[in-house]
C-alpha cells in the first residue's frame, strides 16, 4: 500500500511517521491516526487527570483521617490536572500516547476506589478495587489498540 501526499501526490515512506511531506512540505498531521498522535486534547487530558485525582482524593478522605481537609482535595485535583496538562505540552508523539494511557489506567483505578467508598467498604477493598480498575483500564487500552491495528490491516 503506497501512501501519497494529498497535496503533491508524492510517495511517502510507509514506516516513517512524518508531520510534513518531504517533497512539498505540506502538513500531514491531519492524516495521522489517533494512536500515532494521541486521542485527547491537552484540556481533555487535564480534565481526565483532574477527575482521576478527585476520585483518589475522595477515597483517601474516607480512609485516612490526616487527609480530611478541603485543601487536600484541591491540591490533589489541581496538581494532577496541571501536571498532566503541562507535561502533555512537552511530549513527543509516542510519549504522549503513553501518557494518555497512563491517565486512562489511573482514571479506571480511581473509579474502582471511589465505588468502594460509595459502598462503605474498608481500605482493603478500596485498594483491591483500585488495582482491578487499573487492570481493566490497561485491558481497555490494549483492546482499543488491537482493534485499531485490525482495522488498519484491512
Amino acid at each position: 500500500m503506497l501512501l501519497r501526499c494529498p497535496n503533491c501526490q508524492g510517495v511517502l515512506k510507509e514506516g516513517a511517521t512524518l508531520s510534513q511531506c518531504p517533497n512539498c512540505g505540506a502538513d500531514l498531521t491531519k492524516l495521522l491516526t489517533p494512536l500515532e498522535t494521541g486521542i485527547m486534547t491537552d484540556m481533555g487530558l487535564a480534565l481526565l487527570a483532574g477527575a482521576s485525582g478527585l476520585f483518589i482524593a475522595i477515597a483517601l478522605l474516607a480512609h485516612v483521617k490526616e487527609f480530611r481537609s478541603p485543601v487536600f482535595v484541591v491540591i490533589i485535583v489541581l496538581g494532577s490536572s496541571l501536571s498532566a496538562w503541562a507535561r502533555a505540552k512537552s511530549l513527543a508523539t509516542k510519549e504522549r500516547v503513553a501518557w494518555e494511557r497512563f491517565w486512562i489506567v489511573i482514571f479506571c483505578a480511581g473509579i474502582g476506589a471511589f465505588w468502594t467508598v460509595l459502598m462503605g467498604l474498608s481500605w482493603v477493598w478500596t485498594t483491591t478495587a483500585a488495582c482491578i480498575g487499573a487492570i481493566i483500564g490497561y485491558l481497555l487500552c490494549r483492546h482499543s489498540e488491537n482493534q485499531w491495528q485490525k482495522g488498519r490491516k484491512c
